[in-house]
């Protein structure tokens, strides 16, 4: 429970702090939030990790295959084909593009990369919030009243 509240306030904290640069409309604040955020992207994603591995590992003690309960499956897919692709494809940007486009840009204007990644993150979190909005209340119902 402690690494979802984790991702989740990591996740959302730094999507906030940056919406709030970029509201004041100051490249410079920006780039400098982002400097300061990239521990904070880290501790997302190795948080999301360790999610994924303890609910793997609590599989295997309980010996539940995929196919156990219906409800079990419902959150399974949920996971594989909604949170795991968002979360990898933020991973990536915020690791491959952004980390370089930081590197890249001393100052403003933001170079290609960091600008292509801001736009491709940017992307993501309009389709996060309503899929994530909606999915993850329903994972966490599952896990918690197991309702079928």
């Amino acid at each position: 429970m402690a690494a979802l509240v984790l991702w989740i306030a990591s996740a959302v904290g730094g999507q906030v702090a940056v919406a709030l640069a970029r509201a004041s409309r100051d490249p410079a604040r920006e780039l400098s939030l982002r400097r300061r955020l990239t521990p904070v992207v880290g501790l997302e994603h190795a948080s999301f990790l360790v999610l994924l591995a303890s609910g793997g590992l609590l599989m295997m003690h309980r010996g539940w295959r995929p196919d156990h309960a219906r409800w079990l499956a419902l959150k399974l897919g949920l996971v594989v084909f909604l949170v795991l692709p968002l979360e990898a494809m933020h991973a990536y940007v915020a690791h491959v593009w952004i980390a370089r486009g930081l590197r890249q840009t001393p100052v403003p204007p933001f170079s290609k990369d960091l600008a292509r990644g801001l736009g491709i993150e940017e992307m993501l979190c309009t389709l996060a919030v309503p899929l994530l909005g909606l999915g993850l209340p329903l994972l966490l119902w599952l896990s918690l009243a197991k309702p079928f």
